[in-house]
């Protein structure tokens, strides 16, 4: 882990042919300007980092930045599995090798994300909590919630899955185009 990325909160290793590459994604933090910023790792092409109008945009920035830069790479000679376009459709699909999972998970919630949003005239509260691993299951959940509605759960066969499933189950309560985390507008 380095500086640039920060705390890793999601991974997902895909294939370059037949080779394993991991992809890490940092959690999203402020910039002393108000912005937010989130960084990510592709193994063997480098880290990044990118910005949005806060935390939640630059995490969206983010993930749909691995399929860009994944897409780069195959013009390049790589071989990764990218559907295009690849926008809100993690850009590679998993390969069947998995990371170590950690024996203990957090023992409490961790928000990555918050975002106040103006709907029908009204301010509606988000709020993205770090994906986890399901208690005794094979796959990754990601709790959010809206305008402090009971908590619900998105799930996922890794975190990033959990987080666009997040981002999608969101966007549809609320109505809201597939590129809402980019904005402050509803």
């Amino acid at each position: 882990m380095s500086d640039r990325i920060g705390e890793v909160i999601a991974t997902r290793i895909v294939t370059d042919g037949d080779r394993p590459v991991l992809i890490e994604v940092g959690m999203p933090d402020h910039t002393a300007n108000g912005r937010g910023c989130s960084g990510f790792r592709i193994e063997g092409l480098g880290e990044y980092t990118v910005d949005g109008v806060d935390e939640m945009a630059a995490l969206y920035n983010a993930l749909f930045e691995v399929g860009e830069v994944l897409e780069r790479a195959n013009d390049n000679g790589h071989d990764f599995p990218v559907p295009v376009p690849s926008a809100m459709d993690f850009p590679a699909t998993p390969s069947r090798s998995r990371i170590p999972v950690p024996t203990a998970e957090p023992a409490v919630r961790q928000v990555i994300a918050l975002r106040i949003l103006i709907t029908d005239g009204e301010p509606v509260a988000v709020e993205i909590d770090r994906p986890t691993r399901a208690r005794e299951r094979p796959y990754y959940v990601c709790s959010f919630r809206v305008d402090g509605r009971r908590e619900a759960v998105a799930s996922g066969f890794d975190e990033i899955e959990a987080l666009f499933t997040a981002l999608r189950m969101i966007g549809a309560w609320l109505g809201l185009p597939q590129d809402w985390p980019l904005s402050r507008a509803s």
